[in-house]
């Protein structure tokens, strides 16, 4: 469970993750051992996962894609390990009911797509590319 100073060190750490513990204790009203103590019990309760770069201008320059999987279920540890590997997936789903697979790929220009499906993708043992889909617009 968090409380309220707990909130206000994440709210700090996300307006910057740079920020010192020290900087932190400052605005949150609590020392800097306090803050580097919390900080560390956040981490391993799992409530901060990851210290991460928000780069705007590098997902602006990338094409991004959504592609449906229909899986060879036999095969679904082998497939799953395989698209694992592929650099240019950024996030594997996998769907209840007979919906499959779902992946988002990121590619520096529209030309590295059918590479990527043709040798690739569709070259894993299992797998059956159903749609494909350019992702136009983020709105959330």
């Amino acid at each position: 469970m968090i409380d309220a100073i707990d909130k206000r060190i994440l709210e700090e750490l996300n307006k910057d993750g740079r920020q010192s513990f020290r900087d932190i204790g400052e605005i949150v009203g609590r020392t800097e051992a306090t803050v580097r103590r919390r900080v560390k019990r956040l981490l391993k309760k799992n409530i901060i996962k990851k210290f991460t770069i928000n780069y705007e201008i590098d997902q602006k320059a990338k094409i991004r894609a959504t592609i449906k999987i229909e899986p060879d279920y036999k095969e679904i540890k082998g497939i799953m390990k395989e698209l694992r590997n592929i650099e240019e997936i950024t996030d594997i789903w996998r769907l209840s009911g007979d919906c499959g697979l779902f992946i988002i790929v990121e590619i520096p220009a529209i030309e590295q797509f059918n590479p990527l499906i043709e040798q690739k993708v569709s070259q894993i043992e299992g797998v059956k590319i159903v749609e494909t889909c350019f992702i136009t617009d983020v709105i959330k």
